[in-house]
């Protein structure tokens, strides 16, 4: 077995048709990597003359003059001789890297919307296999610790948008409901639009306090992907709204008379009673709610979302809102957006990407979850990220340090 560099449509050819694939192995994010500065490599892995495996490798500085050579979302590769596969890796990158770090998206566990849990036992003992041939496991994180997501949120989609409405929760479908009656719309942005897009991704970023990307990494993700990413603005359209709203008041106050009239003729007993108030509190509330909605925009933009269509999924890359609007639930627009796009486009799945905490109900994240587990689909927990050391020497001296740094 050996590691070469190899051509860009080999290495396209192979990740297109592999059930591994994911955006952060192709070549649109080697070009990303290598228009910020990276050094990186499309590297085949050959049994003889079959190429078995591949990945793209970003060399990551980690000391002052050594490297970590991350196989971006790999290899993609069936981890099936993995003792020849240790000496192909040890012999490519010595004098390159002081140690090769892999996250493969192999599924350890599947978690339906009420936890239930599909155990791999197989995947689990692949785990044991990688650290016994001397890779490094960084363990079982919850969050977002390592390099990529160990856990993610993933839809299979049905033939047609009305089927994967019946998956989703009833909540959902109300919170959905309830987005349009409020005026929420959604449009694909233009390229002359990114500076919107990034007021709301930057929003959330300082409200979630992590950095967020700057406008040239999203100016270069533009350029890469091309056609293959979309800008999606989500507004709230104040007519829509507000007549909406006035029909919502007319309907309530024609209840409310039809009730008076039954009681007229009927006695008045607790339940009539009781309905009035609630007919009563209804229209208040939508009054309250007209008010306010006079004070908008005819058009107010609220949140962003970027999306990546890769392969056989849609992954949603990036979001953001204003918390001002919160209550109109931008996200249950968002997403079906997605999704009913994705089934247009034919694509297998829809991607959420990035979930954490999601055994901690008291989690500050877990709302989110919640959110996302609603549309349907299931919550992937994948094996995890390690590492290989090439030269033991300093890779040992690197994680000394930075165990050091991260006590300061």
């Amino acid at each position: 077995m050996i590691l070469k560099k190899i051509d860009e449509k080999t290495y396209e050819k192979f990740v297109s048709s592999s059930n591994l694939s994911s955006f952060y192995q192709s070549v649109e994010w080697y070009h990303l990597k290598l228009d910020e500065g990276k050094r990186c490599e499309l590297l085949g892995l050959y049994e003889e003359d079959n190429l078995v495996g591949v990945s793209l490798i970003i060399y990551v500085k980690v000391l002052k003059k050594y490297y970590c050579a991350y196989a971006s979302r790999g290899f993609i590769y069936d981890y099936s001789n993995l003792e020849e596969f240790v000496v192909s890796l040890k012999e490519y990158f010595k004098g390159k890297a002081i140690f090769v770090k892999i996250d493969p998206p192999i599924i350890l566990n599947l978690y339906d919307k009420s936890g239930e849990k599909e155990f791999n036992l197989e995947n689990r003992q692949l785990i044991e296999r990688l650290k016994y041939v001397g890779f490094i496991h960084h363990g079982f994180n919850m969050a977002f610790e390592c390099e990529q997501f160990r856990f993610v949120h993933k839809i299979k989609l049905e033939s047609s948008y009305n089927e994967q409405l019946k998956l989703m929760s009833k909540s959902t479908r109300k919170n959905i409901e309830l987005a349009k009656f409020r005026g929420v719309n959604i449009k694909i942005a233009q390229k002359d639009e990114l500076d919107m897009i990034l007021k709301f991704l930057n929003m959330s970023s300082e409200r979630k306090h992590f950095a967020s990307l700057n406008k040239k990494f999203y100016e270069r993700l533009l350029n890469t992907f091309k056609d293959n990413i979309k800008l999606y603005l989500v507004y709230i359209d104040k007519k829509e709204y507000i007549n909406n709203l006035d029909e919502k008041i007319k309907e309530e106050k024609n209840k409310l008379n039809d009730l008076k009239i039954k009681m007229e003729h009927d006695n008045i007993g607790r339940k009539l009673k009781k309905e009035e108030e609630l007919i009563n509190s209804a229209i208040n509330k939508y009054i309250e709610e007209l008010k306010d909605a006079q004070n908008l925009k005819d058009i107010t933009y609220i949140a962003a979302m970027v999306i990546i269509t890769k392969y056989n999924e849609v992954v949603s890359f990036a979001s953001g809102m204003d918390n001002l609007y919160r209550k109109f639930n931008p996200k249950y627009v968002m997403y079906p957006k997605m999704i009913n796009d994705a089934i247009n486009e034919k694509l297998e799945y829809v991607n959420f990407l990035g979930v954490k905490n999601i055994f901690d109900k008291n989690a500050p994240d877990y709302g989110m979850y919640e959110v996302k587990k609603g549309f349907g689909g299931k919550t992937v927990e994948y094996i995890g990220e390690f590492d290989l050391p090439i030269n033991q020497v300093l890779y040992y001296s690197y994680k000394l340090i930075k165990k050091v740094k991260g006590r300061k």
